[in-house]
C-alpha cells in the first residue's frame, strides 16, 4: 500500500472517530456539563499542585542546600504539605465526580438503548442471537463512559498538569523546552500508523464474547436435553473452539496495544539524556544555576507521565470507540416495524377478523410454496374459530399475523373490515389476549407474572383470574404463595403450571378478542377438563381464535378451519365436517376412532 493511501486511510479514520466523539459530547456529555466543569476545576488544581512541586526544586536547591537558609526550609517544607493536601483532595473529588457521571451515562444509554429494543419487530429480535444483544447493553454502554472519561482526563488532568510543567520548563529554559516539546507530534504520527489493527481486533473481541456467551445461555436454557442425549463432550468442543479464537484475538490486541510502549519510552529517554548532557554542561560552562537545572529537569521527569499518556492515549480511545460506533450503529439503525408513528388507533366494533387471499413466507417472499398460500377466511364476532391440521400447515402463523408480529406479503388481514396494516399496532394489541404454547414467564413472582401489562392490579383479580385458570390451589399450596420466585424463563415451576399461570394472565386482561395457540397442551387430562369448562364460559360474547393438535379440544367450536400447506381446505362446525368424510375426518379417525364413535 502506498504513503498517499496509508495517509488517506488514516484521515479517514480519524475523521470518522471525531465525528463519533464529537456526537458522544453533544449526545451524552452536555448533561453533565456542569459537573465535568467542576471536575477540571479539580483537575486544575492536581495540575497546578504539580507544578508547584516542579518550580520549587530551584528555591529549593539554590536556597536550602546551596545558601543554607533556614527560612526558605521551613516555607517549603510547609508549601510541600499544603500543596500535596490540595492535590490529594482535588484528586479524591475529580475522582467522584467522574464516576457517579460515568454510572449515570451508564444508566441513561442501556435505558435508551432497551426502549429502543422495544420497539423493534418480533422478526428482527428473533433473528439476533440473544447474548450478542445482551453483550450490546453490557459492554456498549460502558464503552460510552470510557471513552468520555479517556477525553476529560486527557483534556483535564493530562493537558493541564503537561500545560503547568511545560510553563516551569519555558521559566528555566526557554530554547531547551522548545526541543523536547517537537518529540510529541512525532510520537503521536507513529502511534496513530498503529490504529487500524486495533480497531479491527477490539470489533472481533465484542463478536467472540457475544458468541461464548449465547453457547453459555443455550446449554443453561436446554441443560436437560445436554444431559439427556449427552452433548456435554461435543458442547464442550464447540465452545473451546471460540474461547481460543478470544484467547489469540485477545494476544494480538495485547501486542498491537504495547507497541507504541518502546516507543514511547525510546524518545522519553532520549529526550531527558539530552536535557541532562545539556543542562549539565550549561551548569558546568556557563554558570547556570543548579537550582534552575534540576527544576527543570523535574519539570521534564513529571512531564514524561502526562505526555506518555496523551501520545498513547489513540489506544485506549480508539478500543472505547469499537463500542462506541456499535452502540450508535443500534440505536440509528432504521426501526423494523412497518407503522407510522402518527398512526391512528383502530377502531373497535365487534371483533370479527378476517384473512382475506393472504401469502405469507418468513423470508419476506410472496412464493407458491410459502408458510400460508391464498389463505382466506372469517371468524366472526363473539364466536369460536378453531384452526386444526398437521404441523407446519400454518395455524401458529395465522396468530402472528392477527397479532401483527409480521406483515402479509400480499392479501389483507382485517379486524372490523379494516386493513391492520393501517393502524397503529399498540391499539390492536390491546383488543386482543393471547396464549401461546410456550408459557413465557419473566424472572420474578408469580403475581408479577399474572399482572404483567396490567399496572395497578388488585390483589382480588389476580387472584380471580388464577382460580378461573385453576392455578389458585397450587399457588396457594406454595410457602411463598403468589410472592413465589418463578426463576429464569419459569424454570421453579413445573410446564402445567407455567401454562396455568400465562393463561391466567391472558384472563385478568379480559381482551374482547382471545387467541390461544394450544394453551393446554402441558396440562394432564383433569387439568386440561377444567381449564376447558373455564374457556367455555370466558370465550361467551368474545371472538376467539383456538389452535389444537386434539381435535376433542375443539369439537364444540362454532366454526373449524382444516389447514394443510398454507390454505384452508376445509371450513365448518365438527358435525358438518365429519359428514364431508374429508380431511377433518381422517384426523377424527386417527385421534378418536371411527367418526360414528367420535360424534
Amino acid at each position: 500500500m502506498s504513503v498517499n493511501s496509508q495517509l488517506e486511510r488514516m484521515s479517514a479514520a480519524s475523521a470518522d472517530g471525531r465525528k463519533v466523539i464529537q456526537r458522544l459530547l453533544l449526545d451524552t456529555g452536555r448533561r453533565f456539563a456542569s459537573r465535568y466543569a467542576l471536575a477540571f476545576v479539580m483537575m486544575a488544581v492536581a495540575a497546578g499542585a504539580t507544578a508547584l512541586t516542579a518550580y520549587l526544586m530551584r528555591d529549593l536547591i539554590n536556597e536550602v542546600f546551596i545558601n543554607q537558609s533556614r527560612e526558605w526550609l521551613t516555607f517549603i517544607g510547609v508549601a510541600v504539605v499544603v500543596i500535596y493536601l490540595a492535590k490529594g483532595a482535588a484528586m479524591y473529588l475529580q475522582q467522584v465526580i467522574l464516576g457517579r457521571i460515568g454510572n449515570a451515562i451508564a444508566a441513561s444509554v442501556q435505558t435508551r438503548m432497551f426502549n429502543r429494543l422495544l420497539r423493534e419487530d418480533v422478526g428482527y429480535v428473533q433473528g439476533q442471537p440473544s447474548a450478542e444483544i445482551a453483550a450490546v447493553f453490557a459492554n456498549n454502554a460502558r464503552a460510552a463512559t470510557s471513552v468520555l472519561n479517556l477525553l476529560v482526563l486527557a483534556a483535564g488532568r493530562d493537558v493541564l498538569t503537561l500545560v503547568g510543567l511545560v510553563i516551569v520548563m519555558i521559566i528555566q529554559d526557554p530554547v531547551m523546552s522548545m526541543t523536547m516539546l517537537v518529540a510529541l507530534p512525532v510520537v503521536a504520527f507513529l502511534i496513530e500508523q498503529m490504529m487500524g489493527r486495533v480497531r479491527k481486533v477490539a470489533k472481533r473481541a465484542v463478536s467472540l464474547n457475544a458468541e461464548i456467551g449465547n453457547h453459555v445461555r443455550e446449554t443453561a436454557q436446554g441443560f436437560k436435553v445436554v444431559k439427556s442425549f449427552q452433548m456435554e463432550e461435543g458442547l464442550a468442543g464447540r465452545i473451546a473452539v471460540t474461547i481460543d479464537a478470544l484467547r489469540r484475538n485477545a494476544d494480538k490486541l495485547i501486542t498491537y496495544q504495547a507497541r507504541p510502549v518502546p516507543l514511547v519510552e525510546t524518545i522519553g529517554g532520549i529526550a531527558v539524556g539530552v536535557v541532562v548532557f545539556y543542562g549539565g554542561f550549561r551548569v558546568i560552562e556557563h554558570g547556570q544555576s543548579p537550582g534552575e537545572f534540576f527544576s527543570f529537569v523535574t519539570a521534564l521527569l513529571l512531564a514524561y507521565e502526562p505526555a506518555r499518556k496523551l501520545a498513547q492515549l489513540r489506544v485506549p480511545l480508539e478500543n472505547g470507540l469499537v463500542g462506541v460506533r456499535m452502540m450508535y450503529a443500534f440505536l440509528d439503525r432504521p426501526p423494523s416495524a412497518r407503522e407510522s408513528v402518527e398512526a391512528p388507533a383502530i377502531a373497535f366494533k365487534t371483533g370479527t377478523i378476517a384473512l382475506d387471499d393472504v401469502h405469507f413466507d418468513y423470508a419476506g417472499d410472496t412464493v407458491e410454496a410459502g408458510v400460508l398460500n391464498g389463505l382466506s377466511f372469517t371468524a366472526e364476532a363473539g364466536k369460536t374459530t378453531a384452526f386444526v391440521g398437521a404441523s407446519g400447515a400454518g395455524k401458529s402463523t395465522v396468530m402472528s399475523l392477527v397479532l401483527r408480529f409480521w406483515d402479509v406479503n400480499s392479501g389483507r388481514v382485517l379486524f372490523d373490515g379494516q386493513d391492520v396494516r393501517a393502524f397503529s399496532t399498540n391499539s390492536l394489541r390491546s383488543h386482543l389476549a393471547y396464549v401461546g404454547q410456550d408459557a413465557y414467564l419473566l424472572d420474578g413472582t408469580i403475581a408479577q407474572n399474572i399482572a404483567a401489562g396490567v399496572p395497578d392490579c388488585p390483589q382480588e383479580a389476580m387472584e380471580d383470574a388464577a382460580r378461573k385458570a385453576e392455578a389458585h390451589s397450587f399457588i396457594t399450596a406454595l410457602p411463598m404463595g403468589y410472592d413465589t420466585p418463578v426463576g429464569e424463563l419459569g424454570s421453579q415451576l413445573s410446564g402445567g403450571q407455567r401454562q396455568r399461570i400465562a393463561i391466567a394472565r391472558a384472563f385478568l386482561r379480559d381482551a374482547p378478542v382471545l387467541l390461544l395457540d394450544e394453551p393446554t397442551s402441558a396440562l394432564d387430562a383433569q387439568s386440561e377438563d377444567a381449564i376447558q369448562a373455564t374457556l367455555a364460559k370466558l370465550s361467551a360474547g368474545r371472538t376467539t381464535l383456538v389452535i389444537a393438535h386434539r381435535l376433542s379440544t375443539v369439537r364444540g367450536a362454532d366454526k373449524i378451519i382444516v389447514m394443510e400447506a398454507g390454505r384452508a381446505v376445509e371450513q365448518g362446525t365438527h358435525e358438518e365436517l365429519l359428514a364431508l368424510g374429508g380431511h377433518y375426518a381422517t384426523l377424527n379417525r386417527l385421534q378418536l376412532g371411527s367418526p360414528k364413535d367420535a360424534a
